[in-house]
């Protein structure tokens, strides 16, 4: 659309402020359904425009961490349909901002990592971190992230400069003290019968806040800025600037040399919403004033704005507008000759949430958009598209609106619920069925890790969000499952059948049997194009077609358990008297004979092919060398049944899980025990190394699967 005609919508407001003295349009569409949510249970934080206009993502989740809640619509600004909902958060996502080119969005989130696996449904053991991460603008896949130094984030936002070379964050951290033991505060109304108990312990709050400068491209910390009570950071149009409220003080930095500028002062209250204009010659701040009267049983907040616009040349206030009411947010037009204000502003002696027009040529004012009849429902967020023909404001805690700038009137509302299905809430997985995730592995890039249950659902994750990819669901309850190595795969076996699952696309197709036996075990190749099932004392090699390769026989009873060479070339077996037979594949013959003494729960080759890993029910592992045929070193520490074991990709560690409810990383050189991972609050029945040996997932019941620090031993995080 060409300049000209995007400036007559900004023209059109002019001719209204020259009408009118007051003008109201009232969004029309309906209201929210009883039983929306309302409070902090699902939050709007921010809302930003893509360059071209054509995309609005706003920034979603719920105002407390621990819930594990966040997410990101973008939605179509032409249909007005949602496009994309990006779920891969651990909490809200406080802060979000479009690089200068569109291609990437950049969101900042404050994410709860457990400490442990939760015992309870409702605890709250683990730490908040700022996390930045950057996702492609129109699939959503991350692209990168990074984690912020810090626990305790309890706020953090995020500026990213026009010029695409660096990132303005501001943190807030909250830490408590318990070691205060006085009465907090001394309260003498007649609404608090009986008192308080003496002496009252209650934690003291202490709050401290970081400004930092970053890579825009890594996330890496450039500058650190002098801050004391921080607010929303904000970059000129050329990015050489950067400007900040901070407690009664607006402070400009050299953006490029982090060094402190200018100080802004005297101003009527404290100063809140800044805006640049989009030539960059104006600097616009809010400044409110509050006072607290008190009636009877609680505190009515009132409070009066001021809005000063300063020529960034000389620094003097050029214009002043005052008694507006509450004003949240500051916006320009893209010309710059109208100021946007959103708040909760006076209109005939009342105060209502609205946004307001201000001509800065002829400093005449117009409310254009009424948002509501509360304060509830007060304008807390501003956006306007550079193209300037829409605008979008956040009203209340939860509602966003999209306005038409040619007619003013509202185009699209956007409530909580406007998702629909797109989005689930979190629910503790202590109300869920104890499904067992009986198969885990990672995709060969690391970005994926696929498991299935023992009721035929499989999830699809990212393990680097825990967000749930892909999702299907079966009425088949299978009792083998086995995955190919590279997670795109899997095979089960469910009331005699044996089916193949295409996870990329989600099919599910029967393989035939050949003979009408029943079927002990099965395994899957690393590359998922051969099968292994058990019937009986025969061992039958198949492709995933279902054309049978080869029938292998020799156990004197039944084989329980099977594994491939990550190469192909041979197959382990396992029966019931504890006998495994190693069988060269491209000979379909046994090439050598295993006695263990103990029935085998579990085999895992080695990623060489020359070591193979076999767990039996006395709790113990033997890692056997299979050119000398003897054993090289004895694992012992679980102290239950081993049910599943995986080798990291350069072989010099292995896993093992088990009915202890552990899972156990040891040196395959030297047979000791490196870590001990605890926390699992049942059996665990899989586990799998990333493939590059970072991260360790372990599966279990309630359809949880745990992912691990290797380096550290630490729950990095828990995917359900």
């Amino acid at each position: 659309m060409p300049y000209l005609r995007k400036r007559r919508y900004w023209r059109f407001a002019l001719a209204v402020l020259c009408v009118l003295s007051a003008s109201i349009w009232v969004d029309a569409q309906r209201r929210p359904p009883l039983g929306t949510p309302t409070g902090f249970d699902d939050v709007v934080f921010a809302i930003s425009f893509s360059p071209d206009g054509r995309t609005l993502a706003i920034a979603r989740g719920a105002d407390e961490p621990s819930q594990r809640f966040g997410r990101i619509e973008l939605w179509d600004t032409e249909s007005g349909k949602l496009r994309h909902v990006i779920k891969g958060f651990d909490g809200p996502v406080r802060s979000l901002s479009f690089t200068p080119d569109g291609q990437t969005l950049v969101s900042a989130s404050s994410e709860f990592r457990t400490s442990k696996v939760q015992q309870k449904a409702r605890s709250r053991d683990g730490e908040v971190f700022g996390e930045l991460k950057w996702w492609d603008a129109q699939t959503g896949e991350l692209k990168h992230q990074f984690t912020l130094p810090g626990e305790g984030n309890s706020s953090i936002d995020l500026a990213y400069s026009p010029d695409d070379k660096q990132l303005a964050v501001v943190e807030l951290f909250t830490q408590y003290s318990y070691l205060s033991t006085s009465v907090p505060f001394d309260v003498r109304t007649p609404t608090l019968n009986p008192p308080f108990p003496a002496p009252y312990v209650r934690p003291s709050m202490f709050i401290t806040a970081d400004m930092k400068l970053l890579d825009a491209q890594t996330g890496e910390q450039k500058f650190k800025l002098n801050t004391t009570r921080p607010g929303r950071a904000v970059f000129s149009p050329d990015g050489e600037l950067l400007a900040l409220a901070d407690g009664a003080e607006v402070k400009l930095w050299n953006a490029r040399t982090g060094k402190e500028e200018r100080k802004l002062k005297d101003f009527k209250g404290r100063p809140g919403a800044i805006a640049f204009s989009s030539d960059g010659q104006l600097l616009a701040v809010a400044s409110t004033k509050y006072d607290s009267p008190y009636s009877r049983h609680f505190f009515i907040r009132q409070g009066n704005s001021e809005v000063k616009l300063f020529d960034v040349h000389t620094w003097k206030a050029t214009l002043k507008l005052q008694n507006l009411g509450v004003v949240n947010c500051l916006a320009f037009s893209p010309g710059g000759r109208v100021l946007v204000i959103g708040g909760l502003l006076w209109e005939k002696n009342n105060a209502v949430p609205a946004v307001k027009l201000w001509d800065l040529q002829t400093g005449k004012t117009v409310d254009v958009a009424n948002a509501g009849g509360t304060f509830t429902e007060a304008v807390n967020l501003l956006a306007i598209a550079r193209t300037g023909d829409l605008l979008a404001f956040r009203s209340g805690s939860g509602t966003v609106k999209l306005l038409d700038t040619k007619t003013w009137q509202v185009k699209q509302t956007m409530y909580t619920e406007s998702v629909g299905d797109a989005v689930e809430r979190p629910v503790s997985r202590f109300v869920l069925s104890v499904k067992r995730v009986l198969a885990v592995a990672f995709s060969p890039d690391g970005k994926t890790l696929s498991g299935e249950t023992d009721q035929g659902e499989i999830k699809l994750w990212d393990p680097r969000t825990g967000e749930v990819k892909k999702q299907f669901t079966d009425d088949e309850d299978p009792s083998l499952v086995a995955v190919s190595g590279d997670g795109k795969t899997f095979a089960e076996i469910s009331n005699a059948k044996l089916r193949v699952w295409e996870v990329g696309g989600g099919e599910k197709r029967i393989v035939p049997l050949p003979g009408g036996g029943s079927i002990t075990a099965v395994a899957l190749s690393a590359n998922g194009q051969t099968l292994a099932i058990g019937s009986g004392q025969d061992i039958v090699v198949l492709t995933r077609t279902g054309e049978v390769v080869n029938t292998l026989t020799g156990h004197q009873s039944s084989v329980d358990r099977l594994s491939f060479s990550d190469d192909l070339r041979m197959l382990a077996s396992a029966d019931e008297n504890g006998a495994v037979e190693i069988w060269d594949l491209a000979k379909a013959r046994v090439g050598r004979t295993i006695a263990t003494g103990a029935r085998t729960t579990a085999l895992r080759f080695a990623p060489n092919g020359l070591i193979l890993a076999i767990a039996n029910e006395t709790h113990t592992i033997s890692l056997w060398n299979l050119q000398s045929g003897l054993p090289q070193q004895k694992l012992q520490k679980h102290e239950a049944v081993i049910n599943a074991l995986a080798f990291s990709p350069d072989g010099q560690l292995l896993a093992s899980g088990g009915d202890d409810r552990t899972v156990i990383i040891w040196d395959t050189s030297s047979g000791k025990s490196k870590r001990t991972l605890k926390g699992h609050d049942q059996t665990v029945t899989s586990v799998a190394f990333s493939p590059d040996g970072r991260l360790l997932a372990s599966g279990s019941g309630n359809a949880s699967v745990v992912l691990w620090d290797v380096k550290t031993g630490k729950l990095s995080r828990v995917l359900r």
